[in-house]
Formats: structure tokens, C-alpha cells, sequence
């Protein structure tokens, strides 16, 4: 079975801004749930955190 393209729309990794350490990454399956994620993340006001998108999702290769 082949699988063609990403489910999710938006894909982001939660940064630990002092150290650089990626604490989580959140997939998004649609734009309301990342704007809502937007405006939470904004109300939090968590200092020395921050996000950015993940350019490519890695895949996993085939052990055969």
C-alpha cells in the first residue's frame, strides 16, 4: 500500500527557547484547530518558549 501525501495541514515543534531543546511536536488536521492553538498560545504567555513549522515530516524507511 502506497500512501500519498500528509493528513495533516500544519505541522510545528514547541521550542524550549533557552536551551533549543524541542519539548513537542503538534500536528494540526485542520486551519481552525492551528488558529486556536495560535490564540491560546498567545493568551499563555509562556516566557522562553516559542514554535516553528517543520519543513518536511520525516518518514520512516523500510527495513526490506
Amino acid at each position: 500500500m502506497v500512501r500519498v501525501g500528509n493528513k495533516d495541514k500544519k505541522v510545528i515543534e514547541l521550542i524550549n527557547e533557552k536551551t533549543g531543546d524541542v519539548k513537542r511536536v503538534i500536528r494540526f488536521r485542520n486551519s481552525n484547530a492551528f488558529n486556536d492553538f495560535l490564540n491560546d498560545f498567545k493568551a499563555m504567555r509562556y516566557p522562553n518558549y516559542s514554535w516553528r513549522y517543520l519543513d518536511k515530516v520525516k518518514k520512516k524507511e523500510n527495513m526490506n
